[in-house]
């Protein structure tokens, strides 16, 4: 018989619970919450059975740290030590890489939208299988009427829904992610509804999940905006099976370029989700447009890991395929025109600590960005404000600071106030030159915590 300690975990953890606690999962999971309530471990409450599963299956070998805090307070078998860690060599720095995978639907798993912080086996159809708790009667009788059971989706209505996306989308230009969330995730949900009633025709069908996965994409960014992150994750999570399901490659590329661009937020490694979304942008049939930004997107990741050649290849082919963009491009990729990729190309070279490609890209196409896009040109102008340090422009520096703080003003974005944060700290360094003292002494730089 194998020794019990060299039984895996899982297999322990099992026995303990069905033959010494006599617990299912779910009363596992329920007994694990109240103690992190109890012990204000937040993190810790958000634990379910498909975890608990994944734990006992072996598919995740040594939960997190607060996981295992709380199981020793249950007295559950504490997981070994976790065996020598695998290191796979990193593909080399190219744009793009050799793509193994032969399909969409293998080019990514669930497990690569894991926070870290709950169960990531959430299945290609679970977005099918599973509601939420948000009122969506008002909006299916607005769409299709009162007639809401199979069938309901037909083309006509999936077209109304679009239109409707492009609509709500403009307001992401001028609100943050707090104020726009509930609406996306709403209208997320309202296809997701029609979808489990199930669609009479193959194609509204596939219709229906490119336009679910559209949908959960925006609700995901707003949801990252606000810092929401877990419910983020979620929904690019769904938006990816969505796309896969429907065989949209370009939007299934989109969902690994939001996922990277968060990850990156998060500081986590992103390099491997972007290679991914480079790999989908490569798929024939794929729109020169969503090309571009998803490679605008991967050029990002690759130079925060200070790999300039790779950033160069993507930026260039990004160029490229923005330059075969003839007018067609799917509304959720139409923004990234010549002004937008020339913020991505100076924000790239900023990162890299190339001041002199930056701020000149950068000046010219933030001059001819409207301050009516608040956030987004206050978050821009603090890479020009790093450059302008690496350039020992400090005057400049902080004047670019002051204008991202007046021209950003309230919105519900945690992202603009926690890139100047970062920056005024740089400035902090040169705080015996007046300007930068009276800007340090004027704004309390603090991330704004964007409550729901």
């Amino acid at each position: 018989m194998q020794d019990a300690f060299d039984e895996p975990w899982g297999h322990r953890l099992r026995r303990w619970r069905s033959e010494t606690m006599n617990w299912s999962q779910e009363e596992l999971a329920a007994q694990v919450v109240r103690v992190a309530w109890e012990r204000k471990e937040e993190r810790g409450t958000s634990l379910d059975a498909r975890l608990i599963n994944r734990w006992e299956n072996g598919r995740v070998k040594r939960p997190q740290a607060v996981y295992r805090r709380l199981l020793e307070q249950l007295g559950a078998p504490p997981p070994g030590e976790s065996g020598p860690a695998i290191t796979t060599p990193r593909m080399p720095g190219t744009c793009p890489v050799d793509a193994p995978e032969p399909s969409l639907a293998s080019v990514t798993t669930a497990d690569d939208f894991d926070l870290g912080d709950g169960d990531p086996s959430v299945q290609r159809r679970d977005f099918l299988r599973t509601g939420s708790t948000l009122a969506i009667s008002g909006l299916l009788a607005a769409v299709v009427g009162g007639g809401t059971g199979a069938g309901s989706a037909t083309q006509e209505v999936v077209d109304e829904l679009r239109q409707r996306l492009v609509s709500l989308r403009k307001l992401d230009a001028t609100l943050g992610g707090g104020d726009t969330y509930r609406l996306y995730a709403a209208e997320a949900e309202l296809t997701g509804h029609l979808l489990r009633e199930g669609v009479g025709r193959e194609s509204v069908h596939r219709s229906l999940l490119a336009l679910h996965a559209e949908q959960s994409q925006q609700a995901g960014w707003a949801a990252f905006d606000a810092g929401w992150h877990g419910d983020a994750s979620d929904h690019y999570r769904r938006s990816h099976a969505a796309a896969a399901e429907a065989g949209d490659a370009g939007l299934a590329g989109n969902a690994l370029a939001f996922h990277a661009y968060q990850l990156i937020g998060l500081g986590r490694p992103a390099r491997t989700i972007s290679e991914k979304s480079v790999h989908a942008a490569d798929q024939p049939g794929v729109d020169p447009g969503v090309r571009a930004l998803l490679l605008s997107r991967a050029a990002w990741t690759f130079a925060l890991d200070g790999d300039a050649d790779a950033t160069a290849r993507c930026l260039g082919r990004a160029e490229d395929a923005l330059a075969l963009a003839d007018g067609r491009t799917p509304d959720y990729a139409a923004w990234i025109d010549e002004t937008e990729l020339a913020i991505m190309t100076g924000r790239c070279w900023s990162e890299l600590r190339r001041p002199l490609r930056a701020v000149p890209v950068l000046e010219s196409a933030l001059a001819h960005y409207s301050d009516s896009h608040s956030r987004d040109k206050a978050l821009y102008s603090s890479w020009l404000a790093e450059s302008y340090i690496d350039a020992g422009e400090i005057e400049q520096a902080a004047a670019a600071v002051e204008s991202s703080l007046t021209v950003m003003g309230n919105v519900s974005s945690v992202r603009p106030r926690g890139r100047l944060v970062k920056v005024a700290s740089r400035l902090a360094e040169h705080g015996d030159l007046p300007v930068v003292r009276d800007l340090l002494g004027r704004h309390a730089l603090n991330p704004l915590d964007v409550r729901r």
